[in-house]
């Protein structure tokens, strides 16, 4: 069990170094540009952000009005004209009391 834990702690080691040797490598080509070279690609980078985050608000935007359906309200024709209402007589709310005991509710149903 110990040996595994370390070969995982010894995998994440390793992972963790080759990032920070890709990041380092990374920078190093980013500073080794000229100044203007890096201003024309951050300027490049932004468009593209720009514009995919512009054609996404438009693609959900579109998408959302289409999926919109407009009800149409019409004329009821078929309206029941005799229909008894079914209904159960309520109970009286005091009966639930938050406080009394289950048993109590019970023996103040019987009186009623």
């Amino acid at each position: 069990m110990l040996k595994l834990l370390t070969d995982k702690n010894s995998y994440m080691k390793k992972l963790r170094l080759k990032i920070e040797e890709f990041v380092k490598k990374a920078e190093r080509k980013w500073k080794s540009l000229s100044t203007k070279r890096q201003r024309s690609l951050t300027k490049i980078f932004f468009a593209g952000y720009a514009i995919m985050t512009i054609l996404t608000v438009i693609h959900l935007w579109s998408k959302d009005s289409k999926s919109r359906t407009i009800l149409s309200v019409g004329h009821i024709n078929n309206i029941p004209k005799k229909k008894k209402m079914q209904h159960q007589p309520l109970e009286n709310p005091a009966n639930y009391s938050r406080h009394k005991h289950p048993h109590e509710r019970d023996k103040s149903n019987q009186n009623h």
